[in-house]
């Protein structure tokens, strides 16, 4: 990851990184926690019945697949946990990173709710504007880490 040099714009390997023009997303589906990020799983350890669910989310004006929604929700209790992920991968070297936010917690109506809700404070904090500024922080955090950098 390299910073561009005339406007600040994050590169990852020659290709811009740049913020998106909105964002829309389908339809809810069940998925496994063999699929889910481990921050997901680690915020709903112990919590019985939780259901995973993940949504595809698309880029308003190109239509493109720029990531997803997941969310575990329990019925019984009223609570959901919601997070956006992107998976990036790195044509040089062929590395993935699983980008993702952290999973924020609401009471919820329906598992969409959830997605609102967590889509709702993304869009408040800019962060779909700021997309680049979020992909260069934790693809250091994590070049950092490896090396061992940070605690």
């Amino acid at each position: 990851m390299h910073t561009h040099s005339n406007d600040g714009e994050a590169i990852l390997n020659g290709v811009p990184v740049t913020a998106l023009s909105g964002v829309y997303w389908g339809p809810l589906a069940p998925f496994e926690a063999k699929d889910a990020h481990d921050e997901l799983l680690k915020t709903i350890e112990g919590r019985v019945g939780a259901e995973l669910m993940t949504a595809t989310v698309y880029d308003r004006k190109s239509g493109a697949k720029c990531g997803r929604y997941d969310v575990a929700v329990n019925a019984s209790s009223g609570d959901g946990c919601g997070m956006y992920r992107s998976i990036m991968l790195e044509p040089s070297t062929g590395e993935i990173h699983d980008l993702a936010t952290p999973p924020l917690w609401y009471q919820y109506k329906d598992p969409q709710d959830v997605v609102a809700k967590v889509h709702k404070f993304l869009v408040d904090m800019k962060f779909f504007e700021n997309l680049d500024a979020f992909v260069y922080h934790v693809l250091t955090r994590a070049e950092a880490e490896a090396k061992g950098q940070v605690h």
